[in-house]
């Protein structure tokens, strides 16, 4: 027996807890927050009003400038929106080249901790720019840690690290419920399938939930601590790059736990002839051209592609919007940060104890997220025509705690749904897929959204590109037979495994189906 299959310990489960515990930080305060303001502000302090002569001249509010991007000049708010895209486009690359590789011997395990220590260390080194002709380095450490953290947070993957490791930690919840004790116990003690679908739906919304909360507890305390260290400093500048820092210490030190409680679970070695650096490409061409045997599964990576484009790219545009267009200060747009966590860990809970007591699906409970999610950028767009629709501070807490309500439970029911549906040893190739589509629309929702703040210099007009991106992928979701997606994905395996079998059977006898 492969350890993939020897069932998980709440040992093992507390390190993969903790894991998030380490990382979500990075999403909660680090990318949300501090460094959209870190590369918006270094942007305008080395950057120029739109003559691209006079310096920028920040004590205006909704002041209007431009900085060097290479051979060009972008607004200095498209700026960090630029940078995101890069390293959301980073990280495709890097999902598709790790990804299948992850699903062959102990890597899922090395991957997750090598990607994340590169991605805290990178996180870490912000406290070291000092200057604002340094933007272009704080740039650069926000690509690298992003990509890096691609296999984590459930909440805002975009930068190459923090995205990296992501996908290696989400592909844990299909083995986790697969092999959890009571699922173990409903198969031995004979319950028919539909019986045993209900229990591993249970289980896998129960530790996607737990994880979400245990992260968004973790982002708070350090949102606050970080508060503190931003009002010591007066408000300083420095003082974000400062608590950026922090988290990337926080990160790094709280990758203990899961280095050492998840055990090294060995999955079917990669097989005999093939190259280490092309496998993983040609397995994910390989699954992409069986569309059509997975069409439940790939459908939904369609609707995901769209949906993940909105909640992902309306945090950065809010943040922003907030600072740029209503006069925010540092200190409010802080207040709003921690009020998200804190909401995100209050709506996953409630949310979930809804779902238990109308005995609801995963299918209708993403339906109805996704449907309440669409009323924010309408909302956004009201402010056109009306007094309302983001146009005051208070609407911006408001806003704050209707997202970060819905946030953490559609993210969870998402990834738990789409591991239901995957085939059986495909868990990280196709969570890289997904991040991949994750990481599409955060890399074409920023670019998008880029573009047209830097041609009307006004972020309200972004909201009719996330209305589109919030509404198309519901009516998707609604067409996704998710029984059958099961059954096309165990059909799946039976059907590569005989193949394998007739081509390679010393291989074939080692891999359980």
């Amino acid at each position: 027996m492969l350890t993939d299959d020897l069932p998980v310990t709440q040992k093992e489960l507390r390190g993969w807890y903790l894991y998030n515990l380490a990382c979500e930080v990075y999403y909660v305060a680090a990318i949300t927050v501090f460094i959209p303001i870190i590369l918006e502000n270094l942007a305008s302090d080395a950057g120029f009003e739109l003559d691209h002569v006079t310096p920028c001249n920040k004590s205006q509010i909704n002041y209007k400038c431009d900085v060097k991007f290479g051979p060009i000049f972008v607004d200095t708010a498209s700026y960090s929106l630029f940078i995101i895209s890069i390293s959301v486009f980073l990280q495709a690359i890097i999902y598709i080249a790790f990804g299948s590789l992850a699903d062959h011997g102990n890597n899922q395990k090395k991957f997750l901790l090598t990607f994340s220590y590169i991605g805290a260390l990178a996180t870490t080194a912000f406290i070291t720019i000092l200057s604002p002709e340094l933007y272009w380095f704080a740039g650069l450490l926000t690509i690298i840690s992003i990509n890096l953290n691609v296999f984590n947070s459930p909440l805002f993957r975009s930068n190459v690290s923090f995205g990296t490791a992501f996908v290696f930690y989400l592909a844990y919840i299909p083995t986790f419920t697969r092999v959890h004790p009571r699922v173990i116990d409903a198969k031995n003690a004979g319950k028919s399938s539909d019986e045993i679908n209900k229990v591993e739906e249970e289980i896998a919304n129960e530790i996607s939930s737990k994880s979400l909360i245990i992260g968004c507890f973790a982002g708070v305390l350090i949102l606050i601590l970080c508060a503190g260290v931003v009002r010591l400093m007066h408000e300083a500048p420095y003082s974000y790059r400062v608590s950026t820092a922090i988290c990337g210490v926080w990160w790094l030190l709280n990758l203990t736990f899961p280095l050492l409680w998840l055990k090294d679970r060995k999955s079917p070695p990669l097989p005999s002839g093939e190259n280490f650096v092309f496998y993983s490409w040609k397995r994910v061409a390989k699954t992409i051209a069986s569309t059509r045997q997975l069409w439940q599964t790939m459908k939904f990576l369609m609707a995901w592609f769209l949906l993940s484009d909105g909640f992902n790219t309306i945090v950065s545009v809010a943040i922003l919007f907030g600072q740029k267009q209503l006069g925010l200060s540092l200190m409010e747009l802080l207040i709003t940060a921690i009020i998200i966590p804190i909401c995100v860990f209050c709506g996953a809970y409630v949310i979930l104890k809804i779902q238990q007591y109308f005995d609801l699906r995963t299918k209708t409970m993403i339906l109805i997220t996704a449907s309440l999610h669409a009323l924010i950028p309408i909302y956004g767009l009201i402010g056109f025509v009306a007094p309302f629709g983001l146009k005051n501070t208070w609407e911006v807490w408001m806003f704050a705690v209707y997202f970060g309500f819905l946030l953490g439970a559609i993210q969870s029911y998402c990834r738990v749904l789409f591991g239901s549906i995957m085939p059986r040893g495909h868990e990280n190739e196709l969570f890289s897929l997904y991040e991949i589509t994750d990481k599409g629309s955060s890399w074409l929702g920023p670019l998008v959204t880029g573009l047209i703040g830097n041609a009307t210099h006004d972020l309200r007009y972004t909201y009719w590109f996330l209305l589109v991106m919030m509404t198309v992928p519901i009516a998707i979701i609604y067409t996704v037979d998710v029984q059958k997606g099961k059954d096309d994905a165990e059909s799946f395996v039976e059907k590569e495994y005989e193949i394998l079998r007739q081509k390679k059977p010393s291989v074939a006898k080692d891999i359980i189906v």
